[in-house]
């Protein structure tokens, strides 16, 4: 046990190293950068307009948290164990002295590092260029809000797909099916269906932060302490059946032996 827990940093490392390098890296961090080009661009067609702040905030809502965000976090974390199921080393690290379920959660750590490293400057970003170019000022809620939305994001959507990646070689399409449908489509449908997407509760945690803005606009009943814990509760629940799933898996499923 002593020899597991020692490990898991290592793993992190590992997996953290892994998410960034390489042309991957670099593709991400461009996507997740496309908001604060906008936003630069607006600025720079138009110095001094008061409304660049809100254009800013509103990018977030509709464009980071429900586009760039999805499609980082599955890539980051759909690939984390998928790639080296496939490539048959996932047996390197599962004959050390750590078990499974320690490989899962270092693997989710570094992830989660990784991702935090490229989403979490890329939205406070916009709110930034948006100050520079003349904008109005944000209260420190706005700022304070979109960074916490976007550390539970990373959380509760991290640990959906990292469980996908393993159970599934099609994780990124199933990841898209449900990021970009049943996210935005539950999410739609009248009386209590959109509590069961991970969405609502994000949204809740930027209404509840903010007491105006587009941030604020969403409408929820949920309190923060409710919204915070529900997306918590999905990344700790997730994350634990990765660590079980990951005691049965099959390296290489596609390999042949003679």
């Amino acid at each position: 046990m002593n020899g597991t827990l020692g490990r898991i940093p290592v793993v992190a490392r590992l997996a953290f190293r892994a998410s960034l390098t390489g042309l991957r890296g670099v593709a991400l961090v461009v996507l997740a950068l496309a908001p604060t080009g906008i936003v630069a661009a607006i600025a720079l067609a138009d110095p001094g307009d008061a409304a660049t702040t809100a254009t800013a905030e509103g990018l977030f809502l509709s464009l980071t948290l429900r586009v760039i965000d999805v499609l980082v976090l599955l890539v980051v974390f759909a690939s984390a164990f998928r790639s080296e199921i496939e490539l048959d080393t996932l047996t390197y690290l599962t004959t050390r002295s750590i078990d499974r379920a320690g490989v899962a959660v270092g693997k989710y750590a570094g992830a989660l590092a990784a991702a935090l490293a490229i989403l979490a400057p890329a939205a406070l970003l916009p709110l930034g260029v948006a100050a520079l170019g003349g904008g109005t000022a944000p209260p420190i809620a706005d700022p304070v809000a979109i960074a916490a939305i976007t550390v539970l994001a990373a959380a509760a959507y991290g640990a959906i797909y990292l469980l996908l990646g393993l159970l599934s070689p099609s994780a990124l399409v199933l990841g898209l099916l449900f990021g970009f449908l049943w996210e935005e489509l539950v999410l739609l449908l009248p009386g209590s269906f959109p509590r069961v997407t991970v969405l609502y509760y994000l949204l809740s945690v930027g209404a509840r932060l903010t007491a105006s803005g587009p941030l604020h606009a969403f409408p929820t009943v949920v309190s923060l302490p409710a919204a915070v814990a529900g997306l918590v509760g999905v990344a700790v629940a997730f994350v634990a059946a990765a660590a079980i799933v990951v005691r049965s898996v099959e390296t290489a499923p596609q390999r042949i032996t003679a």
